[in-house]
């Protein structure tokens, strides 16, 4: 749900909350208590910052509200209380609080989701060689799948992801200098 809408939602449920107290506060019964929980909503669809503002706003309106009515003392006394405000606070904080705490846990979900869908698809292009396969003992070729000789270079490179830069080793260097220097000179 985007801000935009929130803050809609949010002037729409302190408005009905206010026209509710409204019209149901001349039965001396305290709706003004509702005001805790409109300001929870608040802070969970905004933050604790705009649910505290909120209260500020909400209090004096409440008060008004009461104030044309002749609603008990008992009850204007607790409605433009500190007791009342800290309720109010207390609600701001708290439920702000875990919001921030569910959008976090949110946020890290959604990256531990796309890390999973990374490694999923880093793991699907690993490829595993794995069982005996036959390898030719003087030339190296490999038996493949089919029953085909082909080099072991080629077949690896097929089979993983493996690359190959040919070069030869010291044993075959030496190996290989050494028939080199054996073969007559042809250069006369």
């Amino acid at each position: 749900m985007n801000r935009t809408l929130r803050l809609v939602i949010t002037i729409a449920a302190v408005a009905v909350y206010l026209l509710a107290l409204r019209y149901v506060a001349p039965s001396d019964k305290p709706y003004f208590i509702l005001g805790i929980g409109i300001i929870g909503y608040v802070a969970w669809l905004l933050g604790a910052i705009p649910a505290l503002v909120a209260a500020l706003v909400l209090i004096p309106l409440t008060h008004l509200i009461y104030e044309q009515f002749s609603v008990s003392t008992s009850y204007m006394t607790f409605a433009s209380s500190p007791a009342y405000l800290g309720m109010l606070v207390i609600a701001a904080v708290t439920l702000g609080y875990l919001r921030n705490e569910r959008f976090a846990l949110a946020c890290k979900k959604r990256e531990l989701d796309q890390m999973n869908i990374r490694l999923h698809e880093v793991l699907s292009k690993v490829q595993e060689l794995g069982g005996v396969h036959n390898l030719c003992g003087e030339c190296k070729a490999i038996q493949n799948d089919g029953g085909n000789w082909q080099a072991i270079d080629r077949y690896l490179k097929e089979h993983t992801k493996m690359e190959f830069s040919h070069c030869m080793c010291p044993d075959c260097a030496k190996h290989f200098m050494e028939q080199a220097k054996s073969m007559p000179d042809q250069s006369a």
